[in-house]
């Protein structure tokens, strides 16, 4: 019988923020408040375009699961989520600059390329952005 991997395949990236409320800014979807309930259908359809708006997928430019991503401060707490030795002495140095916040993105996560032209499984891996430092992906 096989046993269970507790350990999930994922994409680390780094940054620099102010404070946990930026770095939550832009790592999580935002949401304007609903209009209200006498609004125009317009109006509505507005909001709809606009909601929600989250920075890190516009940067990353991928289609992908908010439900998998999680904002962290601690390096021991990733080390705890990688399986192999050689991967979390591959973490521990890629993690040694003055980083303020990481952002975990699960591999499965991650299900289009919004900048490809062909459709169909993720085309190109993960890089760095103005904000991130793609620090790779780990357990995959």
């Amino acid at each position: 019988m096989q046993e269970h991997d507790a350990y999930f395949a994922f994409h680390l990236f780094a940054a620099r923020f102010a404070d946990d409320a930026e770095a939550e800014r832009f790592a999580f979807e935002q949401w304007e408040p609903a209009p209200a309930a006498d609004a125009s259908d317009a109006e509505f359809s507005a909001w709809e375009v606009r909601n929600p708006s989250w920075r890190l997928n516009q940067e990353l430019g991928f289609y992908m699961d908010s439900d998998f991503v999680e904002l962290c401060t601690c390096v021991d707490y990733l080390d705890s989520l990688v399986r192999s030795e050689a991967q979390k002495a591959l973490l521990r140095s890629r993690a040694t600059k003055a980083f303020s916040h990481f952002i975990l993105v699960g591999s499965q996560s991650i299900y289009g390329d919004k900048r490809s032209a062909t459709s169909g499984p993720n085309q190109r891996q993960p890089e760095n952005t103005a904000t991130l430092d793609y620090l790779g992906e780990f357990n995959g």
